[in-house]
């Protein structure tokens, strides 16, 4: 009976193979459209779950408040994990990480490494990682004892053995005591190496409160209470540090974050991984349901459309004695069959596009995730399922024909199943309404983010890395590349202006009172100002003669944003000479520099303190005159490997940096636009097929107004009307629902464009003209159909 059902399926597919393709290219193109998005939704998901016991591993972060201003850091104080394990019975393991980005030279191999995590010997412990070669117990208890992943062993030794061998690192001779399998890339914790922390000199120093420069992570025990064990955590914390936090409404606590949520679900303000953004799962997720419901509708539609046509067939059935039961299935075959050969042509299509989708959402998807067998066995139950849910109600209509009257050649005239085609047409351009409003904004806005003026100057500024030994050299380096002609400006600072994440405390002293806030802290020497173009509203900038004065009595030169001048009360013209301090440096205030975006457009502008201070590690900004860029970087680096031959010659441009603030914005912009326009097509592709089907039932009526007059545009008009209403009723629907989307989306930037009505206009005269020019197709080939043909056939 089954196979039964499946020729006579096949069969109709043939017979009216026009609408099956239709149908099917339109599943299709949803369904891969959900395979792709799903993929990448499961991506984000699957964030640091490979470890053994992920959902019981925990961040612990530092939240402070100061001034009515609250900070929340990913980081934490060397005294945190001491106190967690001696005081709280419910942490079984912790370990404390520093992140590094050192020079690592074996022979005539020298690179830059961007991902080398400082961890305690208990690492193994709670990440429950093993090794390949060595002992995870004793590989990370000495100083300067280094573990390689694989990729990183073959980068530097090849083939060899790597247990045992030594190099340097940063100047010093490390060990390498164990050899660690590649992690997957969906993880915070990119490490390439792990170097022991007892090489650190905060490892030998006592544990204290503040300073938190760290990541610390727990192992909670089963059954663990995380709400309790904060609360007791914070009331320890409170009596530690109580002398500290004068002043009524500021406190220090500590938060408690599951591993597995970081990714997606951190709120913190220095991550050291770019984390994803759950509303962007949600939108995807959407945009993946709402094409594949487009595509279904199609079905739908199609399928109820062509019940007139169907109906003689389930009256002669129904006389000859077929149940209703047996007529739903049939027809749920021919579902299936449709659905399933979709699916098939799905895998195909979202292999095919994967490199692609891989450059547009930047992870590298392999495409043995599709020949995963439980991926292909939750399609196929998903797609079979589907071809029930798409395929039920055009099923349920057609067998409900009531066998007399459909002989009788009435049915023609009813207008079953009518109401819900066009409920669904209005549906499929609303949907797509929304997509053309939402990816117009979407970009828009990161127009608006590339253009905006940022208080700074970010064109032709090169970034080199700066350690100790480049600090040495540095006025050579100076003299040398101004000597050279190649830079106009040249400037260090311990940070990068595009994001700066140094977190200090400011207070005003006047006379006993104290007057203090939290504040965003960095130092710079005399040239990074001018190099970055910024400019100074009162006061001057920081001189030589600022730090001949720090060398002699500690005193320091602070430069105040705008921001900060207005927080902390001072009169922005009598600011200048105002002493201050800054975490324990005290000086006074030298001047102010008008606002600069220093973090994501995200934050708005807050408080930032630039000083003098020795500048051991950080960044070189060198402004390049532009006249031969290439030139410019080949002499730039042939100056730096003969001044700085101890680290390779990396840089990148400061734009970059900018740049890599929106990737997933950008990422959401390109996908966005994408599968808007998928999500046009295949509504199109139903448009189409609808009006075909129109003009068909229409077929004699057309042949005989063209025998009495007709003309072409006026038959056309008669086909499309109804349609052409439907799609005004759609942009009636989804214009506003689209503006209360993107209004929502927007505030989640401090600095945006607004909806406006450009995207509102360009959406409406989009979707109707593009809906127009389908159906106007359509319908004007069946108008200059020759009437006499048409009328023999009838």
């Amino acid at each position: 009976m089954i196979r039964n059902y499946f020729v006579i399926a096949l069969r109709s597919i043939r017979k009216h193979l026009s609408y099956a393709t239709i149908n099917i290219l339109g599943l299709s193109l949803g369904l891969a459209t959900c395979i792709l998005l799903v993929t990448w939704i499961g991506h984000e998901l699957r964030y640091d779950r490979f470890y053994p016991r992920a959902s019981e591993i925990y961040r612990v972060s530092l939240e402070y408040a100061s001034g009515g201003q609250v900070s929340k850091i990913a980081l934490s104080p060397t005294a945190l994990l001491p106190t967690l394990m001696r005081e709280f019975p419910e942490v079984e393991a912790g370990v404390r990480l520093s992140s590094n980005a050192p020079v690592l030279q074996y022979g005539d191999k020298i690179f830059e490494e961007q991902n080398v995590y400082y961890a305690d010997s208990t690492f193994f412990k709670v990440f429950g990682l093993e090794l390949i070669a060595g002992n995870p117990d004793k590989a990370l208890t000495q100083p300067q004892s280094l573990i390689f992943t694989q990729s990183m062993a073959r980068k530097y030794f090849g083939s060899e053995d790597v247990v045992g061998k030594t190099l340097l690192v940063s100047g010093k001779e490390y060990q390498v005591t164990g050899l660690l399998r590649d992690q997957p890339d969906y993880t915070m914790l990119p490490f390439d190496f792990i170097a022991s922390f007892t090489t650190l000199r905060q490892a030998h120093e006592p544990p204290i409160w503040w300073s938190a420069n760290y990541t610390t992570y727990v192992l909670l025990r089963d059954q663990a209470d995380v709400a309790a064990l904060t609360d007791k955590l914070n009331k320890l914390v409170a009596k530690e540090v109580a002398g500290d936090i004068p002043g009524e409404g500021n406190y220090v606590r500590y938060n408690f974050l599951p591993l597995p949520d970081i990714h997606l679900r951190s709120d913190m303000d220095n991550e050291q991984v770019p984390v994803g953004n759950l509303q962007y799962v949600y939108i995807f997720g959407f945009v993946a349901l709402l094409v594949l419901v487009i595509a279904c509708i199609n079905y739908v539609n199609l399928a109820t459309a062509r019940a007139t046509d169907r109906a003689r067939e389930v009256g002669v059935r129904k006389v000859a004695g077929a149940l209703r039961t047996q007529l739903f299935f049939q027809f749920i075959c021919e579902s299936l069959l449709i659905t399933w050969i979709a699916l098939v042509a799905a895998f195909m299509l979202a292999r095919l596009a994967l490199p692609l989708f891989s450059y547009m959402t930047g992870v590298a998807f392999d495409s043995s995730l599709f020949l995963n067998p439980a991926a292909l066995g939750v399609a196929v139950v998903f797609t079979t399922l589907l071809a029930f849910l798409a395929g039920a109600y055009p099923a349920l209509v057609i067998t409900g024909f009531t066998p007399v009257k459909v002989l009788k050649g009435n049915f023609k005239t009813s207008g079953k199943g009518l109401w819900l085609r066009q409920g669904l047409v209005v549906f499929q351009f609303c949907a797509s309404i929304v997509l053309i409003v939402g990816t117009v904004v979407v970009l828009h806005q990161l127009s608006y983010i590339r253009d905006k003026k940022l208080g700074f100057d970010r064109e032709r500024v090169v970034v080199l890395t700066a350690d100790a030994r480049t600090r040495e050299v540095f006025s050579a380096l100076k003299t040398e590349i101004e000597r050279q002609g190649i830079s106009q400006q040249i400037g260090r600072a311990m940070e990068s202006p595009t994001l700066i994440g140094g977190g200090y405390s400011l207070h005003k002293q006047t006379g006993s009172d104290q007057e203090g806030m939290n504040v965003t802290a960095m130092a710079i020497d005399t040239g990074f100002i001018p190099t970055l173009g910024m400019e100074l509203v009162a006061g001057r900038n920081i001189t030589e003669s600022d730090y001949e004065q720090l060398a002699h009595d500690t005193t320091y030169a602070f430069i105040l944003n705008e921001n900060a001048v207005q927080q902390l009360g001072l009169d922005p013209d009598k600011a200048i000479g105002t002493p201050v301090h800054l975490n324990g440096r005290r000086g006074a205030v030298t001047g102010i520099v008008r606002d600069f975006h220093f973090a994501s457009l995200q934050h708005e502008i807050g408080p930032l303190v630039l000083f003098t201070e020795e500048i051991y590690r950080g960044n070189v900004f060198v402004k390049l005159k532009g006249h031969d860029i290439q030139q410019e970087l080949a002499t730039l680096k042939a100056i730096c490997q003969r001044l700085t031959p101890h680290r390779p010659f990396d840089y990148h441009f400061l734009d970059q940096e900018y740049d890599a603030l929106y990737q997933n914005e950008q990422r959401m912009g390109t996908v966005s636009t994408v599968f808007a326009v998928l999500a046009i097509v295949i509504a199109c592709m139903g448009l189409f097929g609808l009006v075909a089907f129109s003009a068909a039932q229409k077929t004699k009526e057309i042949g005989i107004r063209k025998v009495m007059g007709a003309s072409v545009p006026g038959i056309v008009l008669l086909i499309t009307k109804d349609f052409t209403r439907l799609v005004l009723i759609a942009v009636v629907v989804g214009l506003p629902l689209a503006y209360w989307l993107m209004d929502s989306w927007l505030q989640g930037f401090a600095y945006r464009v607004s909806v406006g009505a450009g995207p509102i206009v360009l959406a409406f005269f989009t979707v109707t003209l593009i809906a127009f020019v389908t159906a106007g197709v359509q319908a004007l080939q069946a108008a200059l159909a020759n009437p006499v043909n048409t009328l023999r056939n009838e």
